[in-house]
């Protein structure tokens, strides 16, 4: 995922620090009346340089601090800029190592905006807490830091209105909007973030004007979105929205100004314009086609590949060295799991329709004796009496899980196997934890069986009865269809609505690769001659096979050994390495091909494909003959 919103990043920083943000940096011969932002190296002559510039000028009101060199300058810096009431912003850019910002920065009591940019070491919780004082801090922004923890001292910065966080995937955005319901936020931007949800909490921000979540994979809003009172304008580009009309129905009732989003059908604009008569409305205009289900489709725009129009396109290899990096299948950064939910129910892989952890681990569900000896303290047990000999339990799911389950409230499921009361406890309740717990039904019998899943599936044999000692069994019996059936439809509409939720999993799935497809189709543009930006996918692809296919040509005829396997490699832009090469850090765990080198014996047969594997691990590399059918083909056993 990180690979995928890399080039966004990039763009969102860019853009972050040049909209209206030009900072310039000081110097031993910067005049005064230059401008009133400035920027300076994280050293020691730059501090200096800043406080001399200070002492005879006074138009810095935003300072940018580039870099990090460790020493006790930075308590210098911080002591300057506290005795200087005139800055108002302060933004720390790509400080690697720097982990605290010195205590001066408490007394920067006019500072209204900071900005921290790849900042991955720094303490934020820290720095928060030394910045909850300051009434006048408005504005924070918080860009690519990898945060993996919101700071806690968010809930206290009680004058803040603004706030930016952009490639913090790890954040927790639930506990983000708590910790910021306190203060008086009106304008909240969290793009670039992976987020799939926008959290139901947000209707808490009562004050929130803005909010911006562009560039992430949200699917849908969540319903509370439309509690927002005071929201006025909403940006939402480069989501993945099944229906772009249903989902910006929800803020129907408030008050919006302004919407941006993705290119619709003239039809589903009209609509959406029809919704919001008073708000101004930009929908982000493509060059590109619309699919069917409004995705935008980049791929075949362009013309075919002209052989006469190639000739003079010597060197012009850039993106095809660039091609397989960016689309030969790897591991997968989205997936979705497209098992059904009865498939999920009764596979040992799975508990409550989820996976089962790699280290075996789930949250599970117990069975609860009713033998008072193995009685929990913590649950509140029916009063009822069991005959001598019986064994009586419940099945005890943790909050609302197994709503099916809850067509047999006020019974007790009573055991009628062979086992002994000290064998099944032993086997179904001491110390067990099961992934998964359903119900079938012997109407012929009368008989239930209460199935549980452990690392396979077990039957347990038994009879449902009312808790109440009066009711009769033959009560109970007269219930067996009608709760049977209750419980049956309970599961089938858990069911539905699981598999309804795996089918919409499976659009946003393909939507989600459309859309990486599309923005490597867009990076590999950048590395095109002009001729290749002109063709279309299909064109392309063939232009780089004509181009290969020509350089190889040289080579065709040469005897077959390692050098030319190498140099065959070379030419196809494919990775090669001896075995005496060290691999560095993050190589690909293994690589393995299977490349028709096309290369002919003297007799003029061809000879068979040859294979090779690179384990980084040893250094070395094997080659050996495969089968006759040449082709290039990348297995997907490549890890990062």
């Amino acid at each position: 995922m990180l690979k995928v919103n890399l080039l966004f990043l990039f763009v969102f920083i860019k853009f972050f620090n040049l909209s209206g943000q030009n900072y310039i940096q000081i110097s031993d011969s910067t005049p005064c009346g230059l401008s009133n932002r400035f920027s300076i190296y994280g050293t020691s002559d730059d501090v200096n340089r800043l406080q001399t510039f200070l002492n005879r000028c006074n138009d810095l009101e935003y300072i940018r601090v580039k870099g990090y060199m460790p020493g006790e300058h930075w308590n210098q810096l911080f002591s300057v800029l506290s005795d200087y009431t005139r800055l108002k912003g302060l933004e720390l850019f790509y400080n690697d190592g720097l982990e605290k910002v010195p205590k001066k920065i408490k007394e920067n009591s006019g500072l209204r905006t900071i900005s921290i940019i790849g900042n991955k070491d720094l303490n934020y919780e820290d720095l928060f807490k030394k910045l909850a004082k300051h009434d006048s801090l408005q504005k924070i922004s918080l860009v690519d830091n990898k945060l993996k923890e919101v700071p806690g001292a968010f809930k206290n910065l009680k004058k803040l209105k603004k706030l930016h966080i952009s490639g913090n995937e790890a954040l927790n955005y639930t506990q983000l909007i708590e910790n910021l319901k306190e203060t008086n936020i009106e304008e909240l931007s969290i793009p670039l973030n992976s987020l799939s949800d926008i959290p139901k909490n947000i209707k808490e921000l009562k004050k929130l004007k803005v909010l911006d979540i562009r560039k992430n994979y949200v699917a849908e809003l969540p319903d509370e979105i439309s509690e927002l009172d005071s929201l006025s304008e909403f940006m939402s580009e480069d989501n993945i929205f099944l229906d772009i009309n249903e989902e910006l129905s929800k803020l129907k009732g408030l008050n919006i100004r302004y919407l941006s989003f993705d290119p619709v059908k003239k039809e589903d604009f009209e609509k959406i314009r029809s919704v919001f008569p008073k708000a101004t409305i930009e929908r982000k205009e493509s060059e590109f086609p619309l699919l069917e289900n409004g995705i935008t489709s980049i791929w075949d725009k362009g013309e075919p590949f002209d052989l006469s129009k190639s000739e003079n396109l010597k060197g012009c290899d850039k993106a095809i060295r660039h091609y397989y990096a960016l689309f030969v299948k790897r591991n997968e950064y989205f997936n979705y799991d497209s098992l059904g939910f009865f498939e999920r129910l009764s596979d040992s892989k799975y508990s409550y329709n989820d996976k089962v952890l790699a280290d075996g681990s789930y949250e599970g569900v117990q069975l609860m004796s009713h033998n008072k000896f193995f009685q929990r303290g913590d649950v509140n047990y029916p009063k009822y009496k069991t005959k001598k000999g019986e064994i009586a339990f419940s099945i005890c799911p943790e909050g609302n899980l197994y709503p099916e389950l809850k067509a047999f409230n006020s019974m007790l499921w009573v055991y009628v196997g062979e086992k002994s009361k000290k064998e099944f406890l032993k086997t179904f309740i001491n110390n067990k934890t099961w992934k998964d717990v359903y119900l079938e039904y012997d109407r012929s019998n009368e008989t239930f069986f209460v199935v549980v899943k452990g690392d396979f599936l077990e039957k347990i044999p038994v009879y449902p009865r009312y808790v109440n000692p009066k009711s009769s069994l033959n009560q109970a019996k007269s219930q067996y269809e009608k709760k049977f059936k209750m419980y049956e439809r309970r599961l089938t509409l858990r069911s539905f609505r699981f598999n309804k939720e795996i089918e919409r999993e499976k659009i946003k799935y393909k939507m989600r690769m459309k859309k990486r497809e599309n923005q490597n189709w867009l990076r590999l543009k950048s590395y095109m001659c002009p001729y290749e930006k002109a063709l279309s996918k299909e064109g392309w692809l063939n232009y780089k096979d004509y181009y290969i296919l020509k350089n190889h040509s040289k080579i065709d005829t040469l005897p077959a050994n390692a050098n030319t396997l190498k140099l065959s490699s070379k030419i196809r832009y494919i990775s090669f390495r001896e075995g005496s090469v060290t691999g560095k850090k993050n190589f690909l765990n293994s690589v393995s091909g299977k490349v028709s080198l096309n290369i002919a014996q003297r007799s003029g047969y061809k000879l068979p494909t040859k294979c090779f594997i690179y384990y980084p691990e040893v250094n070395e590399v094997y080659w050996f003959n495969g089968d006759f059918e040449g082709f290039v083909d990348f297995k997907s056993n490549l890890n990062f």
